[in-house]
Formats: C-alpha cells, sequence, structure tokens
C-alpha cells in the first residue's frame, strides 16, 4: 500500500524533486551530514554557528525546506538550530531512519518560535509520516490534527490538504474505511480548485486504495488511471512508479494475476533506478504474492526474502509482517512447513505488536477532539497556562513517585508471591512423592497375605489342618501389622499435618528389627533369602517408633529387593558411645557412583530389584527424612555388583533439640 508515499507529496516541493523514502544526496555522503550533526550537538553555543551554516547548505542543496531560508534566519542562533533540528528530521527520513527523524523532529518541534506556523506544519507533517512509519498511528493522527489546525488558522489550503491525506492514508490503515475516503474527497476537492496537477495524482492514488479496501475495484482503477495519465503527462517517472504500484494491487484484488506481474516489474525497475528503498520494498511484495499465484516459487522467494531483508534494514515494521505472511504461503505451498509455520508466528507476532485495534481506540478519541472547536478553550488554557504548569508539574511529580511507590509494593508483593509458590509447589511436590512411597509400604504385607491366600486356595485339600491353622495365624499376625502400618502413617499424616507432634519413646530396637524382618520373610523366602542378625538384646532407645519403625522397614525390604535369589541379608547393631549403630547389609547388585550420588535426592530414579521388583524411588528419601526428624544419622557404603550396607547411627537418650521440619529442607 502506498498511503505514505502519496500523503507525503502536499510538504512542498522537495518531494518532487526527491525520492520519496531515501532521497541520494546530491553533493555530500550520509556520513558527513551524521558526523556534522554530532559535532553541531556536542560544540558549545558559540561555536555551533559554523556548523550550523553547513548543515543549512546541505540541506538547501537537498531541497528539504518548502520555505526559503533567508539571510535572518541563519543568523537568528535559536532559529537556525530548529532549522537544523527540523532539516536533520527531513534528512533523516529521506534515508528511512524513522527512529532518529522522530528524534530530531520533537527537538524541532520544541524550538519552533510562536510566530512562525509554516514551519511549525512542517515539523507536525514530517512526525506525522515518521510515527505512520514506525507503526505509532496515535501520535501520526495527533501531529496531523495539529497541522491542519495550522492550516485553518492560516488560511492555507496546502497544508489543510497534506494533513488531509495523511489523516486519510491512516484512518485507511486502520480499517476506518468511511472516514479516511471522506478526508481523501476533501483533499481532492481542495486541489481540484487549485492548479497542481502533480497534488491531484497524489490525492487519487490515495482515493483508489481506500476505494480498493471498500472492494470497489472498478472505481479504483478509474481513480488510478487518471492519476498515471497526469502523471505521465508531467514526465514525473517516479511518480508513475507509485501508480503502477497502486494499479497492481487493484489487479491482484481483481485476479489479474499476469498484468499484475507485469505492471509491478515496471514498477520496480523504475524505483531500482531511483533507488527507492520504501516503494521497492512494497513492490516486491506485490511481485512475491503475484508469482506465488502464478507458481512461480523461486521468483516469488527471491522478491520476499529482499523485501523483507530491506525491511529490517529500514526498520518498515508496518509492510514486514505483510512480507512474513506471504513467505508463511509460499513455503506452505512448497511443503517446506517448518519454515512457514516460523513466518507465520513471526507475522502473527508482530501484528500483535502494532496493536491494531488500540490505536484505533485512541485514533477515535483525536477524531472526536478534532471535529469539536476548541478554540475559546484554546484561548483559555493559554491565558492560565503559567499558573497550570506548576500545578502540572507537582501533580506529574506526585503521580510519579506514587507509581514509583506503586510499582515498588507490586515488585516486592510479586517476588514474595512467587517465592512463596515457589515454595508451596516444592513443598506439595515432596509430601505427594513421600506419601507415594510411603503407601508401597503396604504393599508388601499384601502382597505376602495374597501368596499365602492364594497358596491355601489351590492347595487347600492337599494341606492337613495344622498346616491350615499355621497359614491362619500367619494372616492374622499380618494382618495385624498391616493394621499396625496404617496406624503408624495415619499417624505420621497427622504429624506432619501439625495435628500431632512428634512424641519420642523409650522403645526396644531389637524388638522393631525382628517384627519388622517377620513382616519382609514372605517376600524374602520367595526368593530364598535368608537373614543372619546379631543384635544386642535388649537394646532400648529413646526416639519415635513409628519413624525408626518405618526406617527399618525400609531398609530391610530394599536390601530383600536388591540382593540376588539365595542371597544372604545381615543386620547387626552395636553399642558406640552414647549411640546405637544398626546396619543391614545385603551382597546385592549394589549401586553404581551416579545411583550413589543422588540416592538420598528427590530427583533419583527408581532402579528394578534383582526380580524385577518395582518401587517409587522416594524409599530412602523418606528414611533421610526422618533420620533427620530423630537427630539419628543413615550413612551407606556401596560397590557395585557387591552389595550395600545401610547404617543408622540412633541417640540412646533424648535429644531436646527441636527437629526441623523435613519439608523446609
Amino acid at each position: 500500500m502506498y498511503f505514505c508515499s502519496a500523503i507525503i507529496y502536499g510538504m512542498g516541493k522537495r518531494f518532487f524533486f526527491a525520492a520519496l523514502f531515501t532521497f541520494p544526496l546530491l553533493l555530500f555522503g550520509q556520513g558527513r551530514v551524521d558526523s556534522l550533526y554530532r559535532l553541531y550537538e556536542k560544540a558549545e553555543k558559540g561555536a555551533q554557528t559554523q556548523y550550523a551554516k553547513q548543515l543549512l547548505d546541505i540541506f538547501q542543496r537537498e531541497e528539504l525546506f518548502d520555505q526559503t531560508i533567508k539571510d535572518i534566519h541563519a543568523v537568528d542562533r535559536h532559529f537556525a538550530e530548529m532549522l537544523v533540528h527540523l532539516g536533520m528530521c527531513l534528512h533523516e527520513y529521506d534515508a528511512g531512519h524513522f527512529p532518529q527523524a522522530i528524534e530530531s523532529g520533537l527537538k524541532a518541534e520544541g524550538r519552533v518560535p510562536k510566530d512562525s506556523l509554516q514551519w511549525l506544519s512542517s515539523c507536525c507533517e514530517v512526525l506525522a509520516l515518521s510515527y505512520f512509519r514506525q507503526g505509532d498511528f496515535a501520535k501520526a493522527v495527533g501531529y496531523a490534527q495539529k497541522s491542519h489546525e495550522v492550516g485553518e488558522r492560516l488560511g492555507d489550503d496546502k497544508i489543510r490538504s497534506t494533513a488531509l491525506n495523511i489523516l486519510a492514508g491512516i484512518h485507511c490503515h486502520t480499517k476506518q474505511y468511511d472516514k479516511a475516503l471522506e478526508y481523501s474527497d476533501r483533499a481532492i476537492s481542495i486541489e481540484r480548485q487549485g492548479d497542481d496537477d502533480k497534488a491531484l495524482a497524489v490525492r487519487l492514488g490515495v482515493k483508489s486504495e481506500i476505494l480498493l479496501l471498500m472492494d470497489r475495484p472498478q472505481e479504483a482503477l478509474k481513480e488510478i488511471e487518471e492519476a498515471i495519465a497526469i502523471d505521465t503527462r508531467a514526465g514525473r517517472e517516479e511518480k508513475v512508479g507509485v501508480r503502477l504500484s497502486q494499479k497492481s494491487d487493484i489487479l491482484a484484488h481483481q485476479h489479474r494475476w499476469a498484468e499484475c506481474r507485469e505492471t509491478c516489474l515496471q514498477a520496480l525497475d523504475i524505483f531500482e533506478r531511483h533507488n527507492n528503498i520504501m516503494d521497492k520494498i512494497i513492490v516486491l511484495r506485490q511481485l512475491g504474492s503475484c508469482e506465488i499465484q502464478l507458481k512461480q516459487y523461486n521468483h516469488a522467494e527471491k522478491h520476499l526474502t529482499e523485501g523483507e531483508r530491506l525491511c529490517r534494514t529500514s526498520g518498515f515494521r508496518p509492510q514486514l509482517w505483510r512480507i512474513q505472511r506471504q513467505l508463511s504461503i509460499l513455503y506452505k505451498n512448497t511443503a517446506r512447513l517448518d519454515k512457514a509455520m516460523d513466518y507465520l508466528e513471526q507475522s502473527a507476532n508482530l501484528r500483535d505488536s502494532l496493536n491494531e485495534e488500540r490505536q484505533q481506540q485512541i485514533i477515535a478519541e483525536y477524531q472526536a477532539r478534532f471535529e469539536v472547536k476548541e478554540k475559546e478553550q484554546e484561548l483559555e488554557r493559554q491565558r492560565n497556562k503559567t499558573r497550570n504548569r506548576s500545578i502540572i508539574a507537582v501533580t506529574l511529580l506526585c503521580v510519579a513517585l506514587l507509581a514509583v511507590m506503586l510499582a515498588i509494593y507490586a515488585y516486592q508483593l510479586a517476588e514474595i508471591r512467587r517465592k512463596r509458590n515457589a515454595e508451596l509447589a516444592n513443598i506439595n511436590t515432596v509430601k505427594d512423592r513421600f506419601f507415594s512411597i510411603i503407601s508401597h509400604d503396604l504393599k508388601n504385607p499384601v502382597q505376602a497375605q495374597s501368596q499365602l491366600l492364594g497358596f491355601m486356595h489351590e492347595h487347600y485339600d492337599d494341606v492337613d489342618d495344622d498346616t491350615k491353622k499355621e497359614q491362619i495365624a500367619t494372616l492374622d499376625e499380618s494382618g495385624k501389622r498391616l493394621g499396625e502400618l496404617l496406624t503408624s502413617l495415619l499417624d505420621w499424616t497427622s504429624l506432619e499435618s501439625g495435628r500431632m507432634k512428634c512424641n519420642p519413646i523409650r522403645v526396644d530396637l531389637t524388638t522393631i528389627v525382628r517384627r519388622n524382618i517377620e513382616l519382609v520373610r514372605p517376600t524374602a523366602e520367595s526368593k530364598g533369602i535368608r537373614f543372619v542378625t546379631s543384635l544386642e538384646e535388649p537394646c532400648h532407645v529413646f526416639t519415635d517408633r513409628n519413624c525408626i519403625d518405618t526406617i527399618l522397614r525400609n531398609l530391610i525390604f530394599n536390601s530383600v529387593k536388591f540382593s540376588h535369589v539365595g542371597g544372604v541379608v545381615e543386620i547387626v547393631s552395636s553399642l558406640s558411645d552414647n549411640n546405637v549403630c544398626l546396619s543391614v547389609a545385603d551382597h546385592g547388585i549394589g549401586m553404581t557412583k551416579a545411583q550413589a550420588e543422588t540416592i538420598f535426592h528427590l530427583n533419583q530414579i527408581s532402579t528394578l530389584g534383582t526380580r524385577e521388583e518395582t518401587g517409587t524411588g522416594l524409599g530412602l528419601v523418606v528414611c533421610k527424612t526422618m533420620a533427620n526428624m530423630i537427630h539419628a544419622d543413615l550413612q551407606f557404603t556401596s560397590d557395585e555388583g557387591k552389595g550395600s550396607t545401610f547404617t543408622l547411627t540412633i541417640p540412646l537418650h533424648h535429644v531436646t533439640q527441636k527437629p526441623s521440619s523435613p519439608w523446609k529442607r
């Protein structure tokens, strides 16, 4: 689309002689202008004059200014400063450096004398176009309306026509087509009353694009043909290129792809000869789209990738997402789906970033303000300007301080919430996995009962009554142990939820060991594993019985799990100073160095037993945690292929130090 290229013309004759977007320097290179401008800004006030004179000479040779610069302007330091910044703004805009153009334009606007409305109009026009190129439509509308107000005050139809044309382009770009057509017709009406056919051709080009977007292609083609005829008669080749590109949009809308392609090639040839980068980008996109429709995919890829490169170089974002969308279509048609998806995502993200919906709302607000005459309010604001400045400054300062305080508070609150959420997530993960491993303790007695019941079911008639009584007694004992285990688990749950406190009591460690051996014995006997014990008898310790019970059951079960068939599990207790050392050793598969390093970590992976017994892999994590809670110490040694030995060191007497919660480790 060529709204920007069309609406620029109203800024003055410099756009007739120069390329619309990248003016080739006539006598001086870009580097020299940039260097002089940097020297000008860094120089002391008294030394700026020489640099200002050189820059103004260059800008006049480039015909950047619509108005003649009088000698008095160059002598007046403040006025010269405004001219330098405005000239640099126009110079950067011609080079396609829109952020730099905006920076210089804002400096120029702030230095325009109150009685120099013509120069204010020039600043507003180029700022409107620069913001439009950057995709900031709200600011573009604001400056276009400001320029129109200046034209109204001066009674200058050219300024009004240019501002209306800019507004037409912006409203069309934001899909407010009826309003855009209204602005375009007003601009055309002004130009038809004058004698400047060059500006009329531009206005007709804009109107043709608006009509096309309103799905009125025949009317659009009529308008663009008139514009082409006007520019051709006047010998304005660059303008003809713009009109041809606009015409190609209409032909594409009518699916006349071959004609569209030839029209684009004519326009591209003109723009390449005149080095018009922005116009070239638009035509490359149009040409790529035509080539896709004609299934000339290699040509399409060449044109579109070149357009993408030029967009990134110049910062022309409104065209970049359109080119990326065409590349996505191209790669989809050629079955390069990864690249197609990548470009589709890039296009969507860039388009969303422009936030067109929000910009339309802001534009509507500006439109309402533009249509309501505020001349009386403006006079009142001028009278109160001095007083309001101080009020506004204080208000802004208070708002800024409040915003900073709110931002700091919000950041701190967010940080606290983040830490709490992370802590809660970690606690929940640990608890979930903890109770998962605890649950596997229930499986062992249940499996033993299942095996015994299965045996009785299959061989009931073959077993004598004495054996049956023994098996029933075993089941009864296993059921009691299972009930005790469930009670222990419920007690532990209450303990960790805060409903029950840790309750150290005097317990016989030997009795607990033997009871857990009997609990695990059915599983051991199924693998032909026997237990060898050497226990201090009795061996009393002052600790939490549930914790010790769970730790020993896990250690003994793991020894059986990782022992070979027919192996031996050794359980030995000994006294050392004020502690009892209880070791559970097997001669099974042992652990690798990597397994040993993570055996007490939550991220360790469960290992299958020698008969492919499964588990959650968290039993030892639970054992380590419980040992810490009761002020015991759990250590191990292991050799791969030779077995593992776990040693639990338990204080003989009560430890008064408050244990730390395992969930806050």
